[in-house]
Parts: C-alpha cells; sequence; structure tokens
C-alpha cells in the first residue's frame, strides 16, 4: 500500500523535499490551496523530481465559500442543485476540470461528488448525471470516482452494502474514498465499514485510493487499499467540510508540536520525550531505533524541548515514517498481512504501556484507547469478506 501525499495549507515544501528524498510520489492537488497558476507550476516542479499529481476538484459543498477553492474556473457560479441534474451544465463544470488537470500533468482524473449523507435516489441520480458526463470528458486517462461519505453512512452497515452493491456496474477505473470523521477514530464500526467498502471495490478489481488518512488508516491494508493519503495539519489527515469554508482558518491547528513514534503509532508532545531523557529511555522513541535527519538535534539535546524540533521537522518526520509503514502494511497473503497488523496494533499498546511505567505519558494523541477499535474492525473484516479476500490476494 502507497501513502499519497494530501495537499494542504503550507505542503509545497514538504511535499518538494519529500518526493526528492523517496524518489517517487503521488501529491492530490487542492485548489483551496492552491491557485491557478501554482497549480501549473508546481505540478511541473514534481514531474521533474519523478512526481505524480492528481487533481481534486473539491465538490463536495457546492455552496462552499472558500475565497480561493470559489476563484478557480471549475467551481459552480450561483450555485443551485438543479445543476447537479443538468448534464449539459455539469459537462461544462468537467471541461474545466479537464484543463486543469491538463495543466497540472495528472495521471488520472478524480470525478468529484457531493457528500453522501444517504444512499438514496437523489444521490444516485447525481452519480448517474457526473458519470456520464465523465464518460464524455475524460476519456484520455483513468478515471477514479469520488466517494465522500458521512460519518452517519460510514456507521451504517445497509448504506455500505448497498454502495459496494451499485457501485459493481459503474465504469470507472477506481474509487478516491473520502471518510469524513475525525483524527483517530473511536468507533469500531466506522473503521470495518470503510474497510467492508474498500475491500468491496477491490474485488471489482477497481484501485481504491482513501484520502483524508492517518496512521490509524495503516490496517486497510488488509483490503488491499492501493494508497491512503495523509499531509501536515489535521486537516488533511482526517476529513471535515468545514475547512472549504472562509470561516475556516489554517493556523487553529498549530498549537503544540507533535512527534511521531511509529512503534507506538502515537504521537508525544515534547514535554514528554523530556521526561523519557530524565528516566533514561529518550532513546527508546526513536523509530525503531533508528535516527534520521529530522530527529538528530532532538534526541542529542540536553533537553528535547530546547533543541529546536520544530513544527516543520514534526510533518516531515510524521510523513516519512508513514510512507515506511504504509510500504510495509501488504504481506503476500490476506493471512500474513492480517497478522501483521494485529501485532502492530498489540506492540504499539505494550511499548505505550512500558512507557507509562516509567513516566513517560501522552494522552492527547496515544493510540492507547484506539488500538481495541482497530482490534474489532480486524475481527470484522476477516468474518465478513476475509474468505474472499484469501482467494483473491
Amino acid at each position: 500500500m502507497d501513502l499519497y501525499l494530501q495537499f494542504g495549507h503550507g505542503m509545497m515544501g514538504h511535499c518538494r523535499h519529500l518526493i526528492t528524498k523517496w524518489g517517487e510520489g503521488t501529491v492530490i492537488l487542492s485548489p483551496r490551496d492552491l491557485k491557478d497558476e501554482q497549480l501549473r507550476t508546481f505540478s511541473a516542479e514534481l514531474l521533474k523530481i519523478n512526481g505524480r499529481t492528481l487533481f481534486d476538484p473539491q465538490y463536495y459543498n457546492p455552496r462552499a465559500n472558500h475565497k480561493k477553492l470559489t476563484e478557480h474556473d471549475h467551481w459552480f457560479n450561483d450555485f443551485d442543485t438543479m445543476m447537479l441534474s443538468d448534464g449539459k451544465s455539469i459537462g461544462h463544470q468537467f471541461e474545466a476540470i479537464r484543463e486543469v488537470n491538463k495543466h497540472s500533468n495528472t495521471y488520472a482524473y478524480i470525478i468529484p461528488s457531493i457528500m453522501c449523507d444517504s444512499v438514496d435516489k437523489i444521490w444516485i441520480d447525481v452519480q448517474e448525471v457526473f458519470l456520464e458526463a465523465s464518460a464524455k470528458v475524460f476519456n484520455d486517462k483513468e478515471k477514479y470516482l469520488t466517494l465522500a461519505l458521512t460519518k452517519e453512512i460510514l456507521l451504517d452497515d445497509i448504506s455500505i452494502e448497498k454502495l459496494v452493491e451499485i457501485t459493481t456496474n459503474w465504469d470507472v477505473d477506481g474509487y478516491y474514498i473520502v471518510p469524513e470523521g475525525g483524527y483517530l477514530i473511536e468507533e469500531a464500526d466506522w473503521l470495518a465499514n470503510l474497510a467492508l467498502l474498500v475491500a468491496g471495490l477491490k474485488l471489482q478489481n477497481r484501485k481504491v485510493i482513501v484520502g483524508y488518512s492517518n496512521h490509524q488508516m495503516l490496517f486497510l491494508a488488509c483490503s488491499k487499499a492501493d494508497a491512503i493519503a495523509s499531509g501536515s495539519f489535521l486537516n488533511v489527515r482526517c476529513f471535515n467540510t468545514g475547512k472549504f469554508n472562509n470561516a475556516a482558518e489554517d493556523s487553529v491547528s498549530r498549537r503544540s508540536t507533535w512527534y511521531y513514534c511509529p512503534q507506538a503509532l502515537s504521537e508525544y508532545r515534547l514535554r514528554a520525550l523530556d521526561a523519557a531523557k530524565k528516566e533514561g529511555i529518550l532513546d527508546e522513541l526513536k523509530p525503531y531505533g533508528n535516527t534520521n535527519e529530522y530527529i538528530k538535534t532532538l534526541f542529542d539535546a540536553a533537553k528535547p524541548s530546547a533543541s529546536g524540533f520544530n513544527e516543520s521537522l514534526a510533518f516531515r518526520l510524521y510523513l516519512n515514517e508513514l510512507k515506511h509503514q504504509c510500504n510495509l502494511s501488504m504481506k503476500s497473503t490476506f493471512q500474513d498481512t492480517i497478522d501483521y497488523h494485529r501485532e502492530l496494533l498489540d506492540n504499539a499498546l505494550t511499548f505505550i504501556q512500558r512507557m507509562k511505567k516509567n513516566g513517560v505519558r501522552e494522552s492527547g494523541r496515544s493510540f492507547e484507547s484506539i488500538v481495541d477499535y482497530n482490534h474489532d474492525a480486524l475481527r470484522t473484516l476477516e468474518r465478513e469478506v476475509g474468505g474472499l479476500l484469501k482467494r483473491k490476494w
């Protein structure tokens, strides 16, 4: 399973750096965060360093009013709900999207979609209009349909089953799933239904990318997801439509600097690393015992919180470690993959608890209370579609 970079506020430098470091990489471009000219120049830069791009039109809420988003040519003028059922109007919008894809050098199209809060005739009819328009306009490369799902849909087993059923005959190469939810979900049904949806689409031989993700979604390798996408701030590690309105400010997430410890599946504030230093166990928090360019000064300093480890380094560390974890997340069989993820969860819990016994505690972004929800989701996935996945792995 691959890691794509979900573009968000202030991510140009991070994308350039990481793709150069990795030697490859895919960025999902965001019109909310990039002007038209930036889309052209930035995508050209990425191409030169072996990067690939996708363009997300972000039609989740056609009434969204974020200034940068609404300035783009592909955005709706004077939106009316009737436009969604007007094939000619949607075709015109899609022609503008095709032009953005052309000058953004994308390798495939993301067909936009509105948020789904009910898998009913109204929503399905809109998808049919969008699919018909995309067949006419997006016909020179692969295309992935957006499935943007509210939290309520992801908590409803029947809706997920219906989605898997109705997508069977849709003529697309894959799906870009955008699941609404918070950072580190404490809902076993939400996690299980997302995994079942991914598995159902993969069993149709479709490509599946899950956007707005974080390390909790590593378990989607058990559903054979092709990629998850993540970024710097929390508003690109989990999805909420509020970010597409002017009232949403990018700076609200800028509070603490968090250090990601991959073996703990947890992030620690620097005060926790100070405690680890005092207890003589700081080196145990290195990523599987290794150091790298992002953390050298952090672990060499007399006091980690005074080391100069900053937000930029924290973001790059997080995404670099998550990339490594994604690369290791899928094994040659379904059974080996699900066993690997169960062990990953158990080892993370053991590590967190050992740190706590030694006075190193973190409540804000600890995976300690999350482990059981992921275990429950894995049990559901194995019970419901494990046999099919084993045969078609």
